[in-house]
């Protein structure tokens, strides 16, 4: 593996998983349709339940159990497990990489720079789902929010990571689409990237009020921020 260029600002670059690498909403939402329909209530429009993808499967089963009705459905226990089993059984169904992450991929790792996933999905899944794309054979590390005591935005993940890769959180640099990725980067000494083709702003509004460091519309914009910083 080469030497990270002395030019390149960054010696690791660390990523979220869920609507920065992969596009993973359809493989969610389904699972919560699936749970949603078994326990008895109608499915969820896709363009309401994109409004929490990111936010967890109880915030996205909450969206089609009336509230009168959460504490007797079971949304904490029964529903959540059977929406976990259905998406792990089901996690790459539609799951597809953003166009452009083998390539950019490639490029990180013949620069030498390193590469890890900190996400708030369970490891197990996260392994899971990022075995099916060769990009993932490439990556350092794997983190799931079941490996730290604190997940995003506390900086606990980001820091393990780091810890493990070997590498400062001033050489690094942390790319999600969610707001909980920019304070988590901020709150660990890391720059942060905004990734604006992710869902995030669904839930969070406009990433220009993130105050990230950096945003970019897509991975090529990512890749030129990486390779080509302004002098």
């Amino acid at each position: 593996m080469a030497e990270a260029s002395n030019k390149l600002p960054f010696k690791a670059i660390l990523f979220d998983l869920d609507g920065t690498l992969l596009d993973t909403a359809y493989d969610i939402m389904d699972a919560c349709n699936h749970t949603l329909v078994k326990y008895g209530f109608n499915p969820v429009a896709e363009s309401i339940l994109r409004t929490k993808v990111t936010a967890g499967m109880r915030e996205m089963l909450k969206l089609g159990v009336p509230e009168n009705l959460r504490a007797s459905a079971d949304i904490e226990g029964a529903m959540r497990d059977e929406f976990a089993a259905y998406y792990t059984s089901h996690i790459c169904n539609r799951t597809r990489e953003f166009n452009g992450v083998d390539s950019l991929f490639e490029k990180l790792q013949q620069n030498g720079i390193k590469t890890a996933v900190i996400t708030n999905k369970y490891e197990k899944m996260a392994h899971k789902v990022l075995s099916r794309f060769a990009f993932s054979n490439k990556l350092s590390l794997i983190l799931g929010c079941d490996s730290t005591n604190h997940s995003k935005p506390h900086p606990e993940p980001l820091l393990k990571a780091l810890e493990k890769i070997n590498i400062q959180p001033s050489q690094s640099l942390y790319v999600g689409d969610h707001l909980n990725d920019i304070m988590a980067a901020k709150n660990a000494g890391c720059k942060s990237c905004a990734a604006l083709w992710g869902y995030g702003q669904n839930e969070c509004g406009a990433a220009s009020t993130w105050n990230s460091d950096y945003e970019a519309d897509n991975i090529e914009d990512l890749s030129k921020l990486i390779f080509n910083p302004l002098k």
